[in-house]
């Protein structure tokens, strides 16, 4: 299964609009018009009004759009309201605590939405939605990532958002995901981690070879590091290419396994490969 190619997913607060003129200027996967935690809640309404012309000029920019909903029901409900009129080709759920909160979003859409809906990206920030995870991954069709909100969780569990604490989370998250045949989203620090881009770009490349895909942003100098740490390398492309090759020779040869650069290959090795090089020529083909 190809997932979708979301390397950077950038929050912009949808009531200040420049802020997507810049985005749409950036190297940012998907841009996230997001109405939740940097609106301010006597700013929400105007956020509503601004985000259809903010996804028309992103859409313009070839980017996806994403809106990030409130967790309460009214403001929910309003901001559902508003995302589908502006043609969010994505829609991230906060909070999610329970399988039925996505299964009542889709329900929704399925109701309003007369063609292709938009599909949804889950966040995992307190210890129950940790806990039903497994559950939450599976909960629908349209749920197509999940994501530890490690400030969110950090501060539930009275804990520093760093490697230590966040590991063992972060890697429920992936299982859960993995098992749903979904993308598995994040990593395992802090998105506020803004300033240091070195740091950060430790943390994503640490996480990238957890099994992550993808991660948010919450300032344009993170887009960089996640999208280079959630490209395979040309190094990782020319090996796998090269077991690809070596394996397809000894399959010839009636062998079941084979000797590439110093290291056995076989087929759990080579299906590994195949997904670096269907990522890589994925990749190559969105930026040509």
């Amino acid at each position: 299964m190809q997932h979708p190619l979301w390397r950077s997913l950038l929050y912009t607060p949808a009531h200040v609009q420049k802020y997507a003129r810049k985005a749409a200027e950036g190297d940012a996967d998907v841009v996230v018009l997001d109405l939740e935690d940097s609106v301010p809640h006597q700013e929400k309404f105007a956020a509503r009004a601004l985000l259809a012309d903010s996804a028309a000029l992103l859409h313009r920019a070839r980017k996806q759009v994403a809106v990030r909903l409130n967790a309460e029901a009214a403001a929910q409900a309003e901001d559902l309201r508003a995302a589908l009129a502006a043609g969010a080709d994505i829609l991230i759920l906060p909070k999610i605590e329970t399988p039925e909160t996505v299964r009542r979003i889709a329900s929704a859409l399925a109701e309003r939405v007369p063609g292709p809906p938009p599909v949804l990206i889950g966040l995992i920030e307190t210890p129950a939605g940790l806990l039903n995870a497994a559950e939450i991954a599976m909960a629908h069709p349209l749920l197509k990532a999940l994501n530890l909100g490690t400030e969110d969780f950090a501060g539930e569990m009275g804990m520093e958002p760093d490697w230590t604490a966040l590991l063992y989370p972060s890697q429920q998250i992936a299982i859960a995901a993995r098992r749903a045949g979904i993308v598995p989203l994040g990593y395992v620090g802090s998105i506020a981690q803004f300033r240091d881009e070195d740091a950060f770009a430790r943390i994503v490349d640490a996480s990238a070879r957890l099994g992550f895909e993808g991660g948010f942003a919450i300032h344009p100098s993170q887009v960089a590091a996640l999208n280079r740490a959630f490209t395979p390398s040309e190094d990782r492309v020319a090996h796998a290419r090269r077991v690809v090759s070596a394996f397809t020779q000894a399959e010839r040869e009636g062998l079941g396994a084979v000797s590439v650069d110093g290291r056995m290959v076989d087929l759990p090795v080579v299906r590994r490969a195949e997904k670096i090089l269907a990522r890589a020529a994925a990749i190559a083909n969105s930026t040509s």
